[in-house]
């Protein structure tokens, strides 16, 4: 690879290295899981060819190339260059694939809880959801992220980076164009006259580069579906934290990253007014979507603001436990064969 090529790479990786850590760890969790042919998506099929004779993904490549990787954070050094020098063709391959091509270009920013808060009251605002209400009206809650529910990590998304024709299905209005350009939002404007509302989905962490790549879609009904599509088919948000939070499930991820190896996500979206069904709590509707759930069918109604990370300790390997009739077994055995020794002993001297 050329040395200009190798100097982008780590431009990028010096300019969002959270962002690429956490692009790296949902490749990863998704190429090492069970449902990898499935969930894998897209792959990485320009650097690494089908299985020889078939027209399989070659997942062990990919794998080899992943767990060749170092941490994100040691091309931040002095020697980086050296470094990124001496990676193995797969690997540079790969970084290639994934941080120059533009119309996969994801880039994110860690943030603070702060600021996350203070952005998506703008938001909420702007688009006629409210601020910390009950959210039985599509309304913004504000959550209380404290305790185990509490956020370690929290990434905002860029989507000014993407190309005009990937930045689903919004345009641009006054307020939202004047907030981009003061850096308080990004270009977000719901088409329908309702405005926007902030929810949040949970969801299995081997699903993490899917989601970032192609959006969240609707599976209900096919063979990804994880959770039962009760309320009909669509992508199932909530304005409840509590409530998305529960669909998180830890994951083990990428050993070498820094946001650790056991991890679960919360996505943090925007959602058209008008395009969704609003849970109206029992018996007061045919369709009888619980309060504080959202039922969306279209794919581009749905914007990803940002990815909320949390950290669960991996599962250390218990002590051994003790079977004590064994060891009172083995005692009682040695015992009889030293006394059976000595009494050949003692036998055979006289």
């Amino acid at each position: 690879m050329s040395s200009n090529l190798l100097q982008e790479i780590l431009a990028e990786i010096k300019s969002y290295p959270d962002g690429i850590d956490l692009l790296i760890t949902a490749l990863y969790t998704a190429a090492h899981h069970y449902r990898r042919s499935t969930i894998c998506t897209p792959f990485p099929s320009e650097v690494f060819a089908p299985v020889p004779n078939t027209s399989d993904k070659d997942f062990q490549a990919l794998q080899c190339a992943l767990d060749a990787l170092p941490p994100v954070h040691s091309f931040l050094r002095s020697d980086a260059d050296d470094l990124i020098s001496k990676l193995p063709p797969s690997v540079l391959g790969l970084l290639k694939w994934m941080l120059l091509n533009p119309s996969r270009r994801r880039r994110f920013t860690l943030t603070t809880l702060g600021d996350m808060v203070r952005h998506l009251r703008q938001r909420a605002a702007a688009g006629g959801g409210g601020g910390s209400s009950s959210g039985s009206d599509g309304s913004w809650q504000l959550p209380s992220l404290s305790g185990p529910n509490s956020p370690a990590y929290i990434l905002r998304v860029h989507h000014h980076n993407l190309p005009q024709d990937q930045q689903q299905g919004f345009s641009i209005s006054t307020t939202a164009a004047a907030a981009t350009a003061n850096g308080t939002g990004s270009s977000f404007q719901c088409d329908g006259s309702g405005g926007g509302v902030i929810a949040y989905h949970g969801t299995h962490l081997e699903n993490l580069h899917s989601i970032i790549h192609t959006g969240l879609q609707s599976m209900s009904g096919t063979r990804l579906q994880r959770t039962g599509a009760n309320f009909g088919a669509g992508i199932y948000l909530s304005t409840n934290y509590d409530t998305a939070f529960s669909f998180c499930q830890p994951c083990d991820s990428w050993p070498r990253s820094r946001f650790g190896s056991k991890l679960r996500a919360l996505l943090v979206c925007e959602v058209d007014r008008d395009k969704y069904t609003l849970g109206r709590g029992p018996g007061s509707g045919p369709s009888q979507v619980p309060e504080t759930y959202l039922v969306v069918q279209r794919a581009d109604a749905v914007r990803l603001l940002y990815i909320m990370l949390y950290c669960d300790a991996p599962r250390t390997a218990r002590p051994a436990r003790v079977n004590w009739c064994t060891v009172m077994v083995v005692l009682y055995a040695a015992f009889l064969l030293g006394k059976a020794l000595l009494a050949a002993l003692q036998q055979h001297r006289y």
